[in-house]
């Protein structure tokens, strides 16, 4: 299998309704990223021999990604206004083979610009509930 340019990995989010979504591509994407993480249950008992022993617990998984700031691009605007409402939102993380998809609450938001370079807009959106992946 071919390895995955950074290229071909971006954010979409839902600009219609949750029953009818319409799946809008961020403009200007720097990057992105998925994480996804687990807590742990401890399951250490006299039995262990001195060792905890684990279990995997909840997960968790969150998406980051950066853009050029583009103010009248429809996908920034939609984030922008769930950051505002502080409303879930339906996200999506393509890949070539692979679209990992959830609800999200928009956590970090930044806005910078620097001298001599293009403003960016850096967003962090934490998952509430199921990834899926299709």
């Amino acid at each position: 299998m071919a390895k995955v340019s950074g290229t071909d990995i971006y954010v979409k989010v839902n600009t219609g309704t949750e029953g009818s979504p319409v799946w809008t591509k961020v403009g200007g994407q720097k990057d992105a990223s998925l994480s996804r993480g687990a807590g742990t249950v401890d399951e250490t008992d006299k039995d262990s021999g001195g060792w905890e022993e684990k279990a995997q617990g909840n997960k968790n998984w969150s998406v980051s990604f950066d853009m050029f700031l583009i103010e009248d691009d429809a996908g920034f605007l939609e984030i922008e206004g769930s950051y505002d409402s502080g409303n879930q939102k339906q996200f999506q993380l393509i890949t070539p083979t692979k679209t990992y998809a959830g609800k999200a609450v928009v956590t970090g938001l930044e806005i910078s610009g620097p001298e001599g370079d293009k403003s960016v807009a850096s967003f962090t959106l934490e998952g509430t509930g199921s990834l899926t992946k299709s």
